[in-house]
């Protein structure tokens, strides 16, 4: 670290939880100092973007926010840019005195799930899922009663068959050099193979939520992005066997089968590994 510092006294303080180590170091630096020290804390954007200050002893706990306040508000002189300007050309000048900076340090992981895409050097891939469901409507023509004499159901009753989906949510941190491209044309496809272990055809690109995050000092460093992409996973498992996203019921023959036009079934499928790579 290029900018000088010392840590407090009382300094740090450590927690463990359910939602794992989190800690916080108190240091005094130059009030002059504070960017570079948060650039070096919270690292810098690139091509490869260095990864943020890791806490000693931890290599999985890195530093997530820095802020910064006069180490003595009270007994320093406080120097105004003038009286009755515009108050968004004042502010309180401390150069030459002493800061505290808090550093805020939180367990990070690459990758939540081994099972799912590798996330680029230096980013994060987490992953969370939600329950959603879907009720489908089967015509009832082919569809008998279990009991005997076996009596088929009337042809114009309906069967309303609750399908429990998932929402498969995985955020993608630190991105330097999202791949907008892959983003739109994969959005509405479904997966051509097996995905998170679901089974090929049964999960469909949603889409992607993206949020931008600064490196550094904010607006004076480089920026980089959070993605969030949302699959919703569709398995119907009837008879043994898994349909997916492009199934319908049918009558005749009963059963799941694929509904196709000169050009194909309804949803295209795709590779979703570009989804995971920088431009």
């Amino acid at each position: 670290m290029g900018t000088f510092f010392q840590e407090l006294a009382g300094s740090p303080r450590e927690r463990h939880g359910p939602d794992g180590f989190r800690a916080v170091r108190r240091f005094l630096i130059a009030w002059e100092a504070r960017e570079a020290f948060a650039a070096e804390v919270l690292g810098r954007a690139g091509a490869y973007p260095r990864p943020a200050g890791r806490y000693p002893g931890k290599s999985d706990v890195h530093a997530v926010s820095v802020t910064f306040e006069p180490a003595d508000p009270a007994s320093l002189r406080t120097l105004l840019a003038g009286q009755g300007d515009d108050p968004s050309d004042l502010l309180a000048d401390y150069t030459g005195t002493p800061a505290v900076a808090r550093v805020e340090y939180r367990g990070t992981s690459p990758q939540d799930r081994p099972d799912g895409p590798q996330p680029a050097r230096g980013t994060q891939l987490s992953y969370r899922m939600e329950p959603v469901w879907d009720v489908l409507p089967l015509e009832a023509s082919g569809w008998h009663w279990s009991d005997p004499p076996q009596q088929n159901l009337p042809g114009d009753a309906v069967l309303d068959l609750l399908l429990p989906q998932t929402d498969h949510i995985l955020t993608w941190r630190q991105v330097v050099g999202p791949p907008w491209r892959a983003m739109r044309e994969l959005q509405g496809k479904i997966n051509a193979e097996p995905f998170l272990e679901c089974p090929a055809g049964t999960v469909l690109f949603l889409g992607t939520t993206a949020a931008k995050l600064f490196r550094g000092t904010g607006e004076v460093a480089p920026f980089c992005w959070e993605l969030t992409y949302r699959f919703r996973e569709r398995a119907i498992k009837h008879g043994g066997q898994v349909f997916g996203w492009n199934h319908r019921y049918r009558s005749d023959p009963p059963g799941f089968a694929v509904p196709e036009d000169d050009a194909g079934p309804l949803f295209e499928s795709a590779d979703f590994d570009p989804l995971f790579r920088e431009e």
